[in-house]
């Protein structure tokens, strides 16, 4: 009789083997699966509810992080699937989903890459989280002197969506630029950031180069431009994450860079604050340590944490497609008409299509198209 129950002992935890090694949870995740099963009393006479009704309930009161509850046995890890897809659709758009499908990351249906590994993940194949800046202006310092055939010659630019990249480490901005018919390429635009001195490092960014303690100017590594005509340019540009991922840093941003090849580098006697004869402008701070929610990091929490404020002249517009296009970014609603302070010399030769002689955009026949390599 000993032999026989050590026998089904034996086979009882050959049984729970087999099942962890499924792929499906973790001894850990099961054991607090069961915990949380007692503390919230879950019962057969809850098991015996529609499927429908139970993936309702269990959607709006539990956290998908509490969702192992439901694997300690199949019934219930199949239920667990259906929430963490209920989860996914309400936190993603369907175009993203579709990408990560696409992708190969994501098989629905699989437990090892379904619903649950995309919320682990937080669709970073599909995906990005982005966030709309309403800025400061990178303006040529020059602004009415005649240049490029004008009289009273403009340019300025303006920083106007940072979207976090998390499956290729990158932050992707689009940079929206308006001036006269020889306005500069926006592809070679610079970030500084200022970082406080307690995170000082020479070593700070992979991607840029390290000028005066406490400055770094990240230099983009891939570009796609979204419009190029003679005097407008719209530009994505791609830099290293690690401009997001120091708190407290504040990040500005240089119309056409610091590159000695267009002969502005900064002088030895400035620092990257004070530009080139384009303004260093600011584009957004990121939050101190003290800021961040309990638990929360960098650079999730500033794009995607409702519980961290991000402060004016920035909002949250939710988890759009990658890399950054058209769809993201409204050039239209956003150009240069609702920009405040552009002067009346250079904005009355742009309102009228006709005799348009600033901010010149490509004409209708030349041919389109858009693609971030």
């Amino acid at each position: 009789e000993a032999a026989e129950e050590s026998e089904a002992a034996e086979e009882s935890e050959a049984a729970e083997e087999s099942e962890v090694a499924e792929g499906t949870i973790t001894r850990a995740e099961a054991a607090e699966g069961s915990d949380l099963l007692e503390a919230t009393e879950f019962t057969g006479e809850m098991q015996a509810l529609p499927r429908e009704l139970l993936v309702h309930i269990l959607g709006q009161h539990c956290a998908c992080r509490d969702l192992s509850a439901l694997a300690v046995c199949r019934e219930w890890r199949f239920v667990a699937q259906d929430v963490y897809e209920a989860h996914a659709r309400r936190r993603y758009p369907p175009a993203t989903i579709a990408a990560a499908q696409r992708s190969g990351s994501f098989l629905p249906g699989n437990l090892k890459r379904g619903w649950r590994a995309l919320l682990a993940s937080d669709n970073a194949a599909g995906g990005m989280w982005a966030v709309a800046v309403d800025g400061q202006s990178s303006r040529w310092k020059h602004s009415g002197r005649a240049m490029g055939g004008a009289a009273q010659a403009h340019y300025e630019a303006r920083l106007q969506l940072v979207a976090w990249n998390r499956a290729r480490r990158e932050v992707e901005v689009v940079v929206d630029a308006y001036g006269e018919r020889d306005l500069r390429p926006a592809d070679s635009t610079a970030l500084v950031v200022s970082v406080p001195a307690v995170a000082r490092r020479r070593a700070y960014l992979g991607h840029g180069q390290v000028l005066t303690t406490g400055y770094h100017i990240a230099r983009p590594k891939r570009h796609a431009y979204l419009e190029r005509g003679p005097g407008h340019h719209c530009c994505v540009l791609a830099f290293d994450d690690m401009v997001v991922r120091r708190a407290g840093a504040r990040v500005h941003f240089v119309y056409n860079g610091f590159g000695a090849h267009n002969g502005f580098a900064v002088p030895p006697s400035r620092t990257p604050l004070e530009g080139t004869d384009y303004e260093c402008a600011l584009a957004f701070s990121l939050p101190s340590a003290s800021e961040l929610p309990p638990g929360a990091k960098l650079p999730h929490a500033f794009f995607a944490d409702e519980r961290l404020h991000l402060g004016p002249r920035l909002e949250r517009v939710g988890f759009v497609s990658t890399p950054l296009g058209p769809d993201a970014y409204d050039a239209a609603a956003r150009g240069v008409t609702s920009w405040s302070n552009v002067p009346e010399y250079a904005l009355g030769r742009y309102r009228d299509p006709a005799r348009r002689t600033w901010g010149v955009g490509p004409r209708p026949e030349e041919p389109g198209g858009w693609a971030m390599p």
